[in-house]
């Protein structure tokens, strides 16, 4: 997991476990050390809203350290301009 902070675009590592989720969400907010993260959806048929998802599936890359692509997850693709 790497650092996690408002206003980062994140977008889903692959549509398996996480297909329930959209696949690009906005950080909206989250605690240093919480265990979720507050994001609102971009895209992905389920309507725009807020959503809570677990902080373990936010990660530095969309690839694990071995190099293999990472089955569940969101990774960091941008940040919102203000």
């Amino acid at each position: 997991m790497h650092r996690i902070e408002a206003s980062q675009i994140c977008t889903a590592c692959s549509g398996r476990s996480t297909s329930h989720y959209p696949e690009t969400v906005v950080v909206q907010a989250y605690e240093p050390g919480g265990r979720t993260v507050e994001t609102v959806s971009l895209h992905g048929g389920y309507g725009y809203g807020v959503l809570t998802i677990p902080a373990s599936y936010f990660h530095e890359t969309a690839t694990a350290k071995a190099g293999r692509r990472r089955i569940t997850g969101f990774y960091t693709t941008g940040t919102l301009d203000d």
